[in-house]
């Protein structure tokens, strides 16, 4: 009895793999636009690797005698499509070598293909049936079948249940807006969540907040709303409305809610609750929501109706701050971002109360959670995962149901990766789509000029940021955005030396007072931040301390002999310590529990700090006197990167409470007389200023790094199998 065999192949090689069945290119998971007769060219070579195809075979096979075209011409624009996609050069081929008027040859290394035989049984005509046998020969027939088959499926079951199921993984990226503009924060600088309800996606923008772009892409228009500054958190399920909160009343950690309307714009209160997170349950009769400081907790998250009563408080968090809250599907638990210290995690809880816990799923490996959601079946979780010490993100998903062949806990799967940066991830109805802030961090470093009052690019516009001065005032140093690598050079712009590389990320760097060595904040991809000092000249970067807190902020003593450092604002007591670089021995400056972000002045006679708990006092401490006094403070704002005046007579301050108008103070310290130096107004085109960074040059021009990052929203085909 003949049998007709057809194999169906996947052929990969190099990155690539060619599917010669669905006639498809794929590029690590990703599908690459490839025309027809390009592909039949691909699969021809890869049919026959190492061997001639002449021009003539592909002339029969792609234009029959029968079609009236310029074959040559034809020929050359398949040959060279299909070369531009695999990215190869004729004059130095990896894959597709051309032997001259003769035909082309594949020169690259095929993996083993993976082939699937169909194989159809045939019967010839003529052919007839067995006659029957007999009943108890039949039985046994039937129960040597049925044995055959249990074997089979247990041995089926044996090596699907030892063996991965199939990978998520993205099929092509779309865009969906083209506007140029910083996605995912308010005009205000709060962050505001991305959400969809079907044809529409909408999202805040640094020009509006809330706007929306069809599905399919277009253009971007702004929703009509009461409000000037609102952060979306999350959308019902009736896809009708938004909630959030308006930052019209302040920047108090916990603001009244609010559900807005997304077809009249029209706004109204959810009782009297307050809160800085929220989220829909499925059924859309109630809402989660957190409330308490919205730096280092404690935080409590609460259930309650929708019109705001029956308030219910399901589980207190001692320590840390509850960022964005996900009901799961079927309305059985939540699970939400918790920042403790400078780090983020994954916590869950169940919708009765129970079972608080933090979820491990990614086990020291220093990457942040940023942001989460659900696919609306509930077959997978999708995360929004920080880079180790980095300020892009990838999203991530881990599949929650599992199939009877399929049931061990599945591992979380990487869905993007590369160059661009991709988070705020939420997913379509059908899950065969997840809407994303897609992107690249970039900026500008630029000096806001005292005569002309305006911003203008400074050593060329280097994306680079944390300048620091040598006292003599020829020499500088710098981190460079977003890589974080510590770099020394001349003002002119010469000799500059790269003096750190990756995976360790530097900030924060200060010159010693003789100009020969340099002190910074650093950190590889995981761990407290420590101390590093390097010579100017370069060298490894050798740790100061072995302390278990992180450190930040160091500052040379006039003699060179110890560091002034802080803590991080968001540790659970930040204090200003001390340590000799003699003996080792770390102590903590007198009253300085609470205070961060600290600046010795040149002389040594003082230290300025920041006020941690309210982040709106600027605080000086007379090294003579021991005691700290207030020289600054504005409500509702954020004060930040102090600098001294090479002089110590002048201290500089940021006041960043508007991110597209940051203010620079200067105050003197003889008696404390407070004078504005400029308002640093982003001009149009320029989307903000990077990570609230402000510096001050020789002269007392303040510097800022300007965002020129490109942001746009972006469809993700995804296959979730």
């Amino acid at each position: 009895m003949p049998e007709s065999k057809e194999p169906l192949a996947l052929i990969p090689f190099g990155p690539f793999e060619a599917d010669l069945a669905s006639q498809e290119l794929r590029k690590q998971g990703v599908r690459l636009r490839l025309p027809r007769q390009s592909f039949q060219i691909l699969k021809m070579l890869l049919e026959r690797p190492g061997e001639l195809v002449s021009r003539e075979e592909l002339r029969q096979a792609l234009w029959p005698s029968d079609t009236f075209v310029d074959f040559e011409h034809g020929l050359n624009a398949a040959i060279n499509r299909l070369r531009e996609v695999l990215g190869d050069n004729a004059d130095n081929p990896h894959y597709i070598e051309t032997l001259p008027r003769r035909g082309y040859r594949f020169v690259g290394t095929i993996a083993q293909p993976e082939l699937v035989k169909v194989t159809v049984t045939v019967k010839e005509k003529g052919e007839e049936s067995e006659p029957p046998r007999n009943t108890n020969r039949r039985k046994l027939w039937a129960i040597g079948v049925g044995l055959a088959g249990l074997c089979g499926f247990l041995t089926l079951a044996f090596y699907s249940l030892n063996s991965p199921a199939p990978l998520p993984r993205v099929l092509q990226y779309r865009h969906l807006t083209a506007d140029r503009q910083i996605k995912g924060l308010t005009p205000c600088g709060s962050d505001s969540r991305l959400v969809t309800e079907g044809p529409r996606v909408l999202f805040s923008e640094t020009s509006a907040s809330v706007v929306q772009v069809s599905s399919g892409g277009g253009d971007v228009t702004k929703v009509s709303m009461p409000f000037s500054c609102f952060s979306i958190f999350d959308i019902s399920p009736d896809k009708t409305e938004l909630i959030g909160v308006s930052w019209a009343t302040g920047y108090l950690p916990d603001q009244p809610l609010w559900a807005l309307s997304i077809a009249s714009g029209l706004a109204r209160r959810l009782g009297n609750l307050t809160g800085h997170t929220a989220a829909w349950s499925p059924d859309g009769r109630r809402i989660a929501y957190a409330t308490g400081d919205n730096v280092n907790g404690p935080n409590t998250l609460y259930v309650a109706q929708v019109d705001g009563s029956d308030v219910r408080m399901l589980a207190r968090i001692e320590s840390g701050n509850v960022s964005t809250i996900r009901w799961s599907p079927n309305g059985r638990l939540l699970r939400m971002t918790v920042w403790i210290g400078a780090s983020s995690s994954l916590w869950e809880v169940s919708a009765n109360g129970t079972n608080l816990h933090r979820m491990n799923l990614f086990s020291a490996e220093g990457r942040p959670v940023l942001d989460l959601n659900w696919t609306p079946d509930g077959r997978y979780f999708v995360l929004g995962m920080g880079r180790p010490m980095s300020p892009e993100e990838d999203i991530w998903v881990v599949r929650e149901t599992h199939s009877l062949l399929h049931w061990r806990t599945a591992q979380p799967v990487q869905l993007t990766t590369g160059a661009m940066s991709f988070g705020n991830a939420a997913p379509s109805r059908d899950a065969n789509q997840i809407f994303a802030i897609g992107g690249q961090p970039r900026g500008e470093l630029a000096r806001y000029d005292l005569k002309s009052h305006v911003l203008v690019p400074y050593l060329s516009g280097i994306s680079a940021e944390q300048l620091d001065y040598s006292r003599d005032g020829e020499w500088l140093t710098y981190v460079t955005f977003p890589e974080g690598i510590l770099w020394r050079g001349k003002l002119d712009g010469s000799e500059h030396m790269q003096l750190t590389s990756h995976p360790l990320r530097a900030g924060l760097p200060r010159f010693s007072p003789d100009g020969k060595r340099i002190v910074f904040a650093g950190s590889p991809t995981e761990g407290a931040l420590r101390l590093y000092v390097v010579s100017a000249e370069g060298g490894k970067p050798e740790v100061v301390s072995q302390s278990q807190d992180d450190e930040v902020d160091p500052n040379w003593s006039p003699d060179g002999s110890s560091l002034i450092f802080g803590g991080l604002l968001l540790a659970a007591q930040p204090r200003i310590s001390s340590v000799d670089l003699r003996t080792g021995r770390v102590s903590t400056i007198p009253g300085s529990e609470g205070l961060f972000s600290p600046r010795v002045s040149p002389d040594g006679r003082f230290i300025v700090a920041i006020d941690a708990p309210g982040d709106r006092k600027l605080l000086l401490f007379g090294r003579s006197t021991g005691k700290w006094t207030e020289l600054l403070r504005i409500e509702h704002a954020g004060i930040g990167w102090p600098v001294w005046s090479s002089d110590s007579k002048l201290i500089y301050v940021s006041d960043a409470s508007d991110r597209r108008t940051p203010i620079v103070y200067r105050i003197r310290i003889s008696d404390h007389k407070i004078e504005r130096v400029a308002a640093l107004e982003v001009p149009e085109g320029i989307t903000g200023t990077w990570g609230g960074w402000y510096g001050v040059t020789p002269d007392g021009s303040p510097l800022v790094l300007r965002d020129l990052s490109i942001q746009e929203i972006y469809a993700l085909d995804v296959d979730l199998p």
